[in-house]
């Protein structure tokens, strides 16, 4: 019977050739190469990273990574450390939690009470530790961006009065209202760029666009982008209407500030309604201790007439 394993190594060695020869751009026309090369120069080539650019062709690829992007969810969560950093000290708890394990099943061995238990238990441990350090980053960047996105939509009516006849510019009114809010997310947040970092230069929170050449607009977009926060995209866009189409601010952010509080107001029957349903659970299993209390000596009795 001929060699399977060989046959492998040759298709894989076959394989990593043509890849090779792709990369390389052997079969690609010259002129194709020429204006990639070109286009590299000037700034005009696409340098995202492949995963991106899958992304942009695969939705379920795209949304698959934003779910897992760490990168994100630690700008989303305001965490200053980079995903490296994150994975170091998740692996280092994982570690220490698998030596740990390991070190008790040992000391059992040496005590000479048994076998103590089963080895893959120290890896469905460290397994543990590091699926639940990264529910608590999901979690926490979610509670993040919820905070965020109803700091944006109370401060709209308050927007604005303070934009009315143009008497102060939205991203000053903003950064204002930002300032007078407990939480401290949406004024950290206007402090960064839409990528996530803290501005050069800036000792304290600055208005987004101070020091860019985005208009307000469109960095409320950016923002909007980067931390998946539908209020700051939907004020980008209305702050667009403004500037642009010379509508009314006053009508504007306070039909804005309705459509948000309707949906809120949906959202929050739709909870109330599943509630509702939710509870019927508990309440039946409040039921169970009674009739046990009830049907136990019934139970018993009618055990000891058919045992006679």
């Amino acid at each position: 019977m001929p060699d399977l394993r060989l046959a492998a190594l040759a298709a894989l060695i076959g394989t990593l050739w043509v890849a090779a020869l792709w990369h390389l751009g052997i079969t690609t026309h010259p002129a194709v190469l020429s204006w990639r090369r070109l286009a590299r120069l000037r700034g005009l080539a696409d340098r995202r990273p492949l995963g991106e650019r899958l992304g942009d062709r695969l939705p379920p690829l795209r949304r698959l990574r934003d779910e897992t992007d760490v990168d994100r969810l630690l700008v989303i969560a305001g965490r200053n450390e980079t995903a490296g950093g994150w994975v170091l000290r998740t692996a280092g708890a994982a570690g220490v939690a698998l030596a740990g394990m390991l070190g008790l099943d040992e000391l059992a061995l040496v005590a000479g009470s048994g076998s103590g238990f089963p080895p893959a238990l120290a890896l469905v441990l460290a397994a543990g530790v590091a699926l639940l350090a990264y529910a608590r980053l999901r979690r926490q960047a979610s509670d993040r961006r919820d905070a965020l996105d109803r700091a944006v939509a109370d401060s709209l009516p308050q927007l604005a009065a303070m934009t009315i006849h143009h008497r102060l510019p939205t991203g000053e009114a903003l950064l204002l209202l930002a300032r007078c809010q407990r939480d401290p997310a949406l004024r950290e947040v206007l402090g960064r760029d839409p990528g996530g970092h803290a501005r050069p230069g800036a000792a304290g929170p600055e208005f987004p666009g101070a020091l860019t050449a985005w208009s307000t607009a469109h960095t409320y977009e950016l923002i909007g982008i980067a931390y998946d926060v539908p209020a700051f995209t939907a004020l980008g866009a209305a702050v667009r209407r403004v500037t642009e189409r010379g509508l009314s601010a006053q009508d504007v952010y306070t039909g804005l500030a309705r459509a948000t509080y309707a949906q809120r107001l949906a959202e929050a029957r739709v909870a109330a309604a599943q509630a509702k349903t939710l509870i019927v659970i508990p309440m039946g299993l409040m039921i169970v201790p009674v009739l046990v209390l009830i049907g136990a000596p019934l139970v018993a009795s009618l055990a000891g007439i058919f045992a006679q």
